[in-house]
């Protein structure tokens, strides 16, 4: 749980983990994919990252951006609400949010620690510090949930020549997972130059089009072995050369 303060030029390179990560754009904008998806955020709006969600973002509009950004691990029906959707918060879901910043504030100038170049990134020493400070985070954060759950309005895809390709090409992957495509194999696919679709990936993921291939077998493989599946199995599976080629490709 943090704000962040990017500058006009802020890439973040993209990260995938096992649990549910939100977004919410205070001031400026930006351009988020997560997976085959891309949308244009501004202000008052929040991406929810569904665990193992491959997300990438980076400042738009040629001005700065403040992010909140906080983490947490849920399961349920509930939870499949929030999946590949970004919301506009009204007036009052905003305030919860703020509400929220304001309580870590005011805890953090109680236990006089020093936030270094305007990053809040002291948020969590509260944790171990305040008895209650965990469950009034979490009283807020579900409050916020339950809030656009009830009453929510979710904005669109971006729809552009770029992320068009982008998202057929992340879907045609996810079609042949097992099998071993070449870049070739995929521009051809989606129409586009090896050349075009390195860049869109590089624009969207900020990975090259062999690594986010890569990391999207991975994602599946976790899955697999969670499931009880062996190693060997998986390995062969995903049509890797080895176990041990695969055991250092995972770690």
């Amino acid at each position: 749980m943090f704000k962040l303060d990017c500058d006009k030029t802020y890439i973040f390179p993209g990260e995938t983990h096992n649990f549910w990560e939100c977004v919410y754009v205070i001031s400026g904008s930006i351009c988020v994919s997560a997976d085959e998806r891309v949308y244009n955020m501004s202000a008052g709006e929040m991406i929810f990252h569904k665990p193992y969600e491959l997300h990438k973002f980076h400042t738009t509009g040629g001005s700065k951006a403040e992010l909140f950004i906080f983490s947490f691990s849920a399961e349920g029906e509930l939870c499949s609400y929030f999946c590949d959707k970004v919301f506009y918060l009204s007036e009052n879901q905003q305030k919860i949010i703020e509400n929220l910043r304001d309580y870590i504030r005011g805890k953090i100038n109680e236990l006089n620690i020093h936030i270094e170049n305007g990053q809040e990134n002291m948020y969590l020493i509260p944790f171990e510090k305040i008895p209650v400070y965990s469950q009034t985070v979490v009283t807020q954060i579900y409050f916020l949930l339950f809030s656009l759950y009830n009453n929510s309005e979710a904005i669109p895809v971006l729809i552009s020549h770029d992320s068009l390709v982008f998202g057929e090409a992340v879907n045609y992957m996810n079609s042949r997972i097992y099998e071993s495509l070449s870049i070739e194999d995929i521009s051809k696919k989606v129409c586009i130059s090896q050349s075009g679709l390195k860049r869109i990936f590089k624009k969207y993921s900020g990975l090259g089009v062999h690594k986010y291939f890569l990391k999207l077998k991975l994602k599946l493989a976790e899955e697999m072995l969670k499931n009880g599946v062996s190693v060997t199995a998986v390995a062969e599976k995903f049509g890797f050369s080895s176990q041990g080629y695969f055991t250092k490709v995972f770690q």
